[in-house]
Order: structure tokens, then sequence, then C-alpha cells
């Protein structure tokens, strides 16, 4: 068995990555693909044109249509002309308007809360991202939880969760279910445009091209995707990291204007993305390995962050390390388009909590870690808290 993917990794992926910090570029039988751990050897295969992220659109049912057209899986030139509309709609006066939405949002969420022992996860962490998402979307409040059922279905299929038959089946179903759904919205978008993301992408025009439906709906599932779990994750991380470190908690109750370096090195120290896939289109050379075309590459982004070559004392969490320059967000043309917004969700989060209660204490002595080959984050963060 690959010492990747194991309980053990899923637990601590950190002593797996320190095994291999002096081969920074190795084959994995086990994976049979290259693992790379390095930071510089990660960001130069994340801005390589030689490096695919899969391909793009290929023809066949929905859901083939719907993963192959998600930016994240796509690469030049379809994954450049995406971009371009996308950008038109994230646009940062929209998300800097989007800030005291998030706030709202969360004060809501703490308003419900009482002393006591809660989860930080149901209580704050999962809810912030899929309400503030639901209404980028111009989702009614109603139909949230259904654009989410179906979401999570095709969701499992993208991240490559489980291949079987019946999953895809599910996924098929669902898919064509919110194709129903989400063509609806579109047209009430066209008729009446909103103030929303969502809006401005079916608004968004780069020369005389616009956004397909299928590729509406496909980055529609990607917001979901990548702007829900991610975050969701960074935020346990987060109060997880400073509860270890009571010392850096301190740091940021006497001096709030530390949250925005804290957000940074909570997601270089522990972050939420450990691996993406991605292959060789053609022949290269990372490391002086020579990697053939179409061989597998797992980039090990949350080995980056722990790399000694770009950060002094990797090891220790220190809320006012500068420069901070980690891979979460990505490298190059595929940087997340939406890295300004999960980092407002994550420093209004934590920011909230520690304001709200003076004690904050961890209610279990064993946090239970979620089994995903991407993403890291605990199913559950039980807290005692105290005003």
């Amino acid at each position: 068995m690959s010492r990747f993917f194991t309980p053990e990794f899923f637990l601590d992926p950190y002593p797996t990555y320190d095994e291999l910090r002096n081969d920074a570029v190795h084959w994995e039988e086990e994976l049979q693909g290259w693992v790379l751990t390095g930071y510089g050897e990660v960001a130069a295969a994340l801005a390589d044109p030689r490096v695919s992220r899969g391909g793009g659109p290929r023809e066949g049912d929905l859901l083939t249509r719907l993963l192959t057209r998600m930016m994240l899986f796509m690469d030049p030139p379809g994954h450049t002309r995406l971009r371009a509309l996308a950008n038109r709609a994230f646009t940062p006066r929209r998300v800097e308007e989007l800030r005291p939405q998030i706030a709202a949002i969360v004060d809501e969420l703490l308003a419900r809360v009482e002393e006591g022992e809660w989860d930080l996860i149901e209580g704050l962490a999962y809810p912030l991202p899929v309400i503030l998402i639901a209404e980028i979307l111009s989702l009614p409040s109603a139909d949230r939880v259904l654009f989410k059922r179906w979401s999570d279905d095709v969701i499992a299929v993208a991240a490559g969760r489980a291949a079987s038959p019946e999953v895809r089946e599910q996924a098929l179903r669902s898919a064509n279910e919110l194709a129903q759904y989400f063509a609806g919205l579109v047209a009430e978008l066209k008729l009446h445009p909103n103030d929303t993301l969502m809006s401005g992408l079916v608004e968004a025009e780069e020369g005389s091209a616009r956004l397909t439906e299928d590729e509406l709906l496909a980055n529609a599932i990607l917001l979901l995707m990548n702007g829900h779990e991610t975050t969701t994750f960074a935020i346990g991380n987060g109060m997880h990291a400073l509860l270890r470190h009571p010392n850096e908690l301190a740091r940021v109750r006497d001096d709030p204007t530390l949250i925005a370096g804290a957000v940074e090195e909570i997601l270089r120290y522990d972050g939420s993305i450990q691996m993406r896939g991605v292959s060789a289109r053609e022949d290269l050379v990372l490391d002086s390995r020579a990697i053939k075309a179409g061989q597998t590459l797992w980039l090990a982004i949350g080995a980056t962050g722990r790399d000694p070559r770009q950060f002094p004392e990797p090891n220790r969490f220190d809320v006012g390390r500068s420069p901070n320059r980690h891979l979460q967000f990505g490298h190059g043309p595929h940087f997340c388009i939406a890295a300004a917004l999960a980092r407002a969700e994550i420093e209004f989060a934590l920011a909230g909590l520690l304001r709200r209660f003076r004690r904050i204490e961890l209610a279990a002595d064993e946090i239970e870690w979620h089994q995903i080959d991407v993403f890291r984050g605990p199913k559950a963060l039980p807290l005692a808290l105290g005003r």
C-alpha cells in the first residue's frame, strides 16, 4: 500500500511529506505517478503549459460535458476563454461588495450559539460558504438544499471519490435535474439581471462570445465544489491550529489587525488543499527527472507550505509570518478566481468567533479527519465556549 491516502496519512500528512523532503520529485510505484513535494517544483508544474488539468471539453452525456467544462479541468485555449469571461463577473468591486454580506451571515450564525459545547463545522464553517454561494448563484433560499444535493452527486464524481457505475448513474440523474432547474434560473436572469456574480456570468461577454449553458452550469457547480469544502475545511483547520498554539491565538486576540496574516499562515501551515492530480501533455524535466507524456503528476500542495527552502522554520506556526506566498490558491493561469472571497470568509468566521467568546477550548481528545484524496479538514470540531 502507498504511504499516501492511508488512515495515518489522513490523520497527519506532514511526517510523510518530511520523509520525502530531499526527494522533491519522485516516482511512487503504488500510485503509478510522480509525486511533487517541493515548493519550487509544484509552482513550476502549476504554471507549465505542458502540464494538463484534464484536456477540456468532450462530448457525451451531460455529466461528461459538465465535468470537462469546469475551468479547473481545462487547458488553454479553452481555459483562457472561460477565464476571461469569468473575470468579467469576478471583479474586485463585486467581491469587495460581498464583505458586508459575509459579515452579516457570520453574525447571524453566531447569534444562535450559546455558551457550552458547540461544533464549529456544523454551526459555522459548513453553512457559511453554502449560504454565501447560494446567494452568489441567485438561488432562492427554498432551493438551496435541493441544489446542494444535486451538486454533491456531481461533485462525488468530479473529485474522484467514487467511480462505481451506481454513483455515476446517480450523478447523471442529478446533472439532468440540475440542468432543467438551471435553465429556468438562467432564463430569469437574462430577463431580470441583478447584481449577483451569477448574473454577471450570464451577462459576461468577451468579443462576441458568452458562456454556454453547459459552461454556466459546470462552473456554478465548480464554484460550489471549490468554494464550499475548501473554505469549510480551512476554517476548521484554522481554529484547530490556533487552539494548538495558544500564544498565537492570544496575539490575534490582542491585535485584531493580525487576522489577515493569521489566515495566510493557517493556509500555509495546514491548508485544506493537499493534493492535485494533473498529467504531462508532453515530455518534460522537473528537478532533473524525465517525465513522459501521459504520466500522472500528484502535486502535494500541502507539502509545499512546509518546505524549508521557501519558509524559514516551516513547522513553526507564526501569525505574523511575512512574506507568506503559499500555494493554496494555486499559481499561474489557474490561480483561484475566488481567492479574495475565500480569504474574507475565513477571516470573518474566525474573527467573529474570537470576538464573541473569550473562552474557546477543544472539547474532544481526538479529532476525526476526512479521508479525501485532495482535501484536508476535520469532520467535526467540538468546542467548549464561554463568554
